[in-house]
């Protein structure tokens, strides 16, 4: 299944056996039901941010809730994102592969002024980026985010 068709499938499940209504997790996101909803049936993908605010709420890993991962407990972390550790943590993992900017980013299906702005922190990696580092390098979008 692409990132672009991703079907919150885990999320949909936690989400009824806790009787949570799809309003109840938009009102936590603090977004609109059917932005939710087009998250959750796979029309949009959520976003970085978005998918760590549910992460946080079920107090369960990122890459449980993707269904990267059969691990899904973890301590809350009860922070937000910070963009210089996370540009820190992708940095590492491409100078612990030996690899260029260039090589890195093709290697995720990004380009090389993209991979640039995630590494000093300017702008947060997207999700889809997240997902195609997390498979290709073996690593968890939980530690990439610092959770």
């Amino acid at each position: 299944m692409g990132v672009k068709n991703m079907i919150l499938n885990k999320v949909k499940e936690i989400r009824n056996e806790l009787e949570l209504s799809q309003e109840d997790i938009a009102k936590v996101l603090n977004v609109k039901r059917g932005t939710y909803a087009s998250w959750e049936c796979g029309s949009d993908v959520i976003p970085t941010r978005q998918i760590y605010k549910l992460a946080e709420y079920f107090k369960l890993s990122i890459d449980y809730l993707l269904e990267i991962s059969n691990q899904g407990h973890m301590v809350y972390h009860g922070s937000d994102i910070n963009l210089s550790d996370v540009g820190n943590n992708i940095y590492n993992i491409r100078k612990r592969n030996n690899l260029s900017q260039k090589s890195f980013a093709e290697s995720i299906g990004i380009n090389q002024s993209t991979l640039w702005a995630y590494e000093k922190g300017k702008t947060l990696i997207t999700l889809s980026s997240l997902i195609s580092l997390a498979k290709v390098y073996n690593v968890t979008i939980d530690s990439i985010l610092n959770r």
